[in-house]
């Protein structure tokens, strides 16, 4: 590729790089004003130089970090061409990228020295491969606080305004910005590079040292997804009512968090303690005490040895990598921005992120006013599904069925899409969509049951443990399928059905 592409080229307005903050141990020459930018050159330097050394790194941070992100513009210019190569189907390496900017933008005069001998200096300082997405992410988080800085700088320039309206206006920025986290951006590769890419996962695999995929508490669930929950992928789990949503979500969570990972668990409904207080009763069930939820809950409902217990396995649990994030009243955004955060925290302490719960989608805050309700469920459900590809781990997302079931025969009250509300919006972004059903749920609310007519007593002890997890779409395996589990509401307990107790 010797031409340079068809894009801008250096503009007269660049500033030199040193000017800024008289980095590469150079003299800072520019007004004490913008000696202190919100921005990390470095960061911005490091990345780029590490594409040109190793392209291979590009699609892992391609996603993460746009030109428009770069604060020197030189940088935002090159990466731009990186890009271009890349969705031209070539290697963004320091050749062609060489190349693709032509003579004239590598003669342009950066202040002291021209674009060909700076690309050269970057490559010196390229940052080890490994370390790429930090630096993209750093890169967008800087970007971030720019953006933030200059819609709140009205305030406080003396301009005039009008407060009402322009904290609307500020609070709607604010949540394009904190939406930018999870922005879905196109990664352009060819089918051949694709091809390369599912091959070397499937070696990996073979040899032992693929990417591990944490499990749930139901191996028959696992199966049909694909061995587990997968990366990237927003999987969403519907039910109504006391079917086990909450359920659901703490013990996949923690099951996520005793392999090694990370989950969030989102929870706009549940206080933090009701969540530790599920956990825990669950966990002593598998240690053979049977203690209900709601029964640690309870004030004065615990005896000094069943206090004990409940004791010996909070400091047992210490070690799980479990994160509430606890509170209502939140958006997409707030969730997602969160994530990131958290994301990054735990990932500076060499602990993976392993699943992103979200309990539950109908009660997630639109980030502003809709004319109808699935709009404001359609922001809800895209943003789901953009932290999943973002932070490349599956989001669980609990979603509540609407009343359309109650109306069904007493035989089947089974849901399917149809009774999410917001239907659409779960059925187009979700990998996979399952529903919840225990039939002893509509068996105890049945008169013949209150009336301990011994037919429905022995149909109820026959499936009081039953839990049915409908799979209704899967695009990593069978769609329409049932698998069932084991459930004691009352412990906050789900296993496979063969090992229920």
């Amino acid at each position: 590729m010797n031409e340079p592409l068809d894009r801008p080229g250096f503009r007269p307005n660049v500033v030199p790089i040193e000017e800024y903050r008289g980095d590469y141990g150079r003299t800072p020459t520019a007004p004490a004003a913008i000696a202190a930018p919100i921005a990390t050159v470095e960061s911005e330097a490091g990345l780029i130089g590490c594409i040109m050394q190793a392209p291979h790194v590009f699609p892992l941070v391609q996603h993460l970090v746009a030109a428009e992100h770069f604060f020197e513009e030189a940088h935002r210019a090159i990466w731009q061409v990186m890009g271009d190569l890349v969705a031209a189907g070539d290697t963004p390496n320091g050749i062609k990228v060489k190349a693709a900017l032509g003579a004239t933008n590598l003669a342009f005069d950066l202040g002291g020295q021209n674009v060909l001998s700076y690309l050269g200096r970057l490559v010196v300082m390229a940052c080890t491969p490994i370390s790429a997405p930090e630096y993209a992410r750093t890169i967008q988080q800087y970007w971030q606080l720019r953006e933030l800085a200059a819609v709140t700088n009205k305030a406080a320039d003396g301009s005039g305004f009008v407060p009402g309206p322009h904290l609307e206006r500020v609070y709607a920025r604010v949540d394009q910005i904190r939406a930018s986290f999870v922005d879905r951006k196109v990664m352009s590769v060819t089918a051949d590079q694709a091809g390369d890419e599912l091959i070397a996962d499937i070696t990996a695999d073979l040899q032992g040292h693929g990417r591990v995929v944490p499990h749930t508490r139901v191996a028959a669930f696992d199966k049909e997804i694909g061995g587990g929950p997968q990366p990237s992928t927003l999987i969403t789990v519907a039910a109504r009512t006391a079917m086990g949503k909450s359920i659901f979500g703490v013990e996949q969570a923690s099951a996520i968090g005793r392999q090694g990972h990370v989950a969030i668990y989102h929870s706009l409904e549940m206080t933090r303690k009701q969540i530790q207080a599920r956990r825990t009763s669950s966990w002593l069930f598998d240690r053979g005490t049977r203690l209900a939820y709601e029964q640690i809950m309870r004030r004065r409902g615990l005896s000094q040895s069943e206090a004990d217990h409940v004791a010996e396995a909070v400091y047992e649990m210490r070690g799980e990598h479990f994160h509430i994030e606890d509170g209502g009243g939140r958006t997409i955004g707030d969730i997602a921005a969160a994530s990131d955060r958290l994301a990054n925290s735990y990932a500076r302490k060499g602990v993976p992120l392993g699943m992103v719960v979200i309990d539950h989608a109908h009660i997630v805050r639109p980030s502003r006013a809709y004319n109808r309700e699935d709009e404001g469920l359609k922001e809800v459900a895209d943003g789901a599904l953009s932290l999943a590809k973002h932070l490349d781990v599956p989001v669980l997302l609990l979603a509540q069925c609407n009343r359309n079931t109650e109306g069904k025969s007493v035989e089947d009250r089974r849901p399917s899409l149809a009774d999410i509300r917001g239907a659409g919006a779960f059925e187009e972004n979700s990998d996979a969509v399952a529903f919840l059903y225990r039939p002893a749920y509509y068996i105890e609310r049945s008169g013949k049951y209150r009336e301990q007519n011994p037919e429905a007593l022995a149909e109820h002890a026959g499936c009081r443990h039953l839990l049915e997890i409908i799979i209704d779409k899967n695009r990593i395996g069978r769609a329409n399928h049932i698998v069932r589990a084991w459930i004691d509401p009352a412990l906050n307990a789900i296993r496979n059905l063969q090992s229920g107790a």
